[in-house]
């Protein structure tokens, strides 16, 4: 059964950032990185544990966890909460590991 997601407002911001900068460089290319970010999604959605842990709370317990896309350099950070998948950053992997990790649901 797969879980619904909801984008943290400034993770839609990446994402919608990433889609303009592969836009400019070819068109129909960041429509791909989307399709590649669904895919990534469709995977969490059905086994929101799949992701590598990111963040863990004072008990151990993961709170945040990651997932690459597949043909780009991209990564999804994210939350369940309340049985639903919330993104909370979309960013190229040179980025700092943390980026994101500041923001709250």
């Amino acid at each position: 059964m797969s879980q619904p997601v909801r984008f943290h407002p400034l993770a839609e911001a990446d994402l919608v950032e990433a889609w303009s900068w592969y836009e400019e460089r070819q068109p129909g290319l960041g429509d791909r990185l989307v399709s590649a970010v669904r895919t990534a999604l469709d995977t969490v959605t059905r086994w929101p544990s799949s992701g590598t842990p990111v963040i863990e709370g004072a008990d151990g317990e993961v709170v945040e966890r990651r997932i690459t896309t597949s043909g780009f350099p991209y990564v999804l950070r994210y939350r369940t909460i309340d049985e639903t998948i919330v993104v909370m950053a979309v960013y190229h992997q040179r980025r700092h590991p943390d980026f994101g990790a500041e923001r709250s649901p």
